[in-house]
C-alpha cells in the first residue's frame, strides 16, 4: 500500500471516529436534556398540588413506547404527531377521595404538532380561555396549547369548586411551560377574514382521509350564506407539490365523475367533480391548496380563487 493510500485510510478512520463521538455526545445531550425535563416536571408538579389535596401515587412519565399503558386506544393519535413523552399525575382531595383531577402534559416536540393534537381534540361546546397560545374549558376540564406542549386537566365532576381548582391549576401549569414564540406556518398563512373561529386543524398525516396528504392545515370560511372548507399543504419542494396534485387528480378520477382544468393569470385550477360536490385545487410553489366538498361548482371555483389570492398577501 502506498503512503498516499495509507494516509487516506488513516484520515477516513479519524473522520469516522469523530462522527461517532459527535453522535454519542449529541445523543447523550438529548438524553440528559430529556432527563432534566422529566425531573423538572416531577419536582414542579409536586409544588402545584392544590391546598388540601395530594398527589395520588406518583408523577408518572411515559414514552412513545409505553404511552398505550396510560391511554390505550388513544395512543396512536399522539404517535401520529410524533409525541416525545407524556407526564401524568392525579391530584386527589384529602377530604373526599371521590374528587380528583388528572393532569396530562404532552411534549409534542414541535409547535405544529402540539397545535395539531390540540386542534383535533377541540370540541364544539367550549369556553375560550387566555392560557398559552390557545385554550378552552369544557365543563370542569381544561385544554391548553403552549409552545410544544399540549395539556389536559380532567376533573372527576363539574362542580364550581372543581372548576375553580382546575382554573388555578391551569394557570400554574401554563406558567411553567416554555414557548419559543415562533409562528406556526399554517396559522400565519391562512387568511383570517371570514374564518370560522376554532375551525383550523393541522394534520401531520392522512389529511382529508388521503394517505398522500401530510403536513396539511384545514379551516372553514363563510362566503355569503355558505360555509366553505379549505386546505393548505406545505411540501418539501415544487416537484413534490406537483406530485401531490397528480395524486389528487388520480384520486378524483377514481372516485369522482370528472376532472377539468382552468388557467387564470398563470395559475392552474383543477376542478374535481366528486359526484354531488366539487373540490378545486391549485399549486403555488411548494404549496398545494384548495377548497373541498362544495355543492356548487361556481361557488367552489370562486372560493378557490379568493383563497389563493389572499394567500399571496399573507
Amino acid at each position: 500500500m502506498s503512503q498516499w493510500a495509507k494516509l487516506v485510510k488513516v484520515v477516513g478512520i479519524v473522520v469516522l471516529v469523530t462522527v461517532a463521538v459527535l453522535v454519542v455526545i449529541k445523543q447523550r445531550g438529548l438524553h440528559e436534556q430529556r432527563g432534566d425535563t422529566t425531573r423538572r416536571f416531577t419536582e414542579v408538579l409536586a409544588d402545584l398540588t392544590p391546598k388540601g389535596w395530594k398527589i395520588y401515587n406518583h408523577v408518572l412519565q411515559f414514552t412513545p413506547g409505553n404511552l398505550y399503558k396510560q391511554i390505550n386506544g388513544r395512543a396512536e393519535f399522539y404517535l401520529a404527531y410524533d409525541v416525545i413523552g407524556m407526564t401524568f399525575t392525579t391530584f386527589e382531595s384529602r377530604a373526599d377521595k371521590e374528587q380528583f383531577i388528572d393532569l396530562s402534559i404532552y411534549d409534542m416536540g414541535t409547535l405544529a404538532d402540539a397545535f395539531g393534537v390540540y386542534s383535533n381534540e377541540l370540541t364544539e361546546a367550549i369556553i375560550p380561555l387566555h392560557f398559552g397560545r390557545a385554550s378552552y374549558r369544557s365543563g370542569a376540564n381544561y385544554y391548553i396549547w403552549k409552545g410544544q406542549y399540549y395539556v389536559q386537566i380532567i376533573a372527576s365532576d363539574t362542580t364550581k369548586n372543581l372548576r375553580k381548582i382546575g382554573m388555578d391549576l391551569a394557570q400554574k401549569v401554563t406558567d411553567i411551560l416554555t414557548d419559543s414564540g415562533e409562528p406556526v406556518w399554517g396559522l400565519r398563512m391562512l387568511p383570517q377574514m371570514d374564518r370560522t373561529p376554532g375551525s383550523v386543524k393541522y394534520f401531520k398525516v392522512d389529511a382529508l382521509g388521503l394517505d398522500f396528504m401530510g403536513n396539511t392545515y384545514t379551516a372553514r370560511y363563510s362566503i355569503g350564506d355558505s360555509e366553505v372548507s379549505v386546505f393548505l399543504s406545505l411540501r418539501e419542494s415544487v416537484e413534490t407539490s406537483q406530485h401531490v396534485v397528480e395524486q389528487y387528480v388520480e384520486y378524483a378520477n377514481r372516485y369522482g365523475k370528472n376532472v377539468s382544468h382552468l388557467t387564470e393569470d398563470g395559475v392552474e385550477f383543477t376542478i374535481c367533480d366528486m359526484g354531488g360536490t366539487y373540490d378545486v385545487i391549485f399549486q403555488k410553489g411548494s404549496i398545494v391548496g384548495g377548497v373541498i366538498t362544495v355543492k356548487n361548482r361556481d361557488l367552489a371555483l370562486r372560493a378557490a380563487r379568493d383563497f389563493r389570492r389572499q394567500l399571496r398577501h399573507s
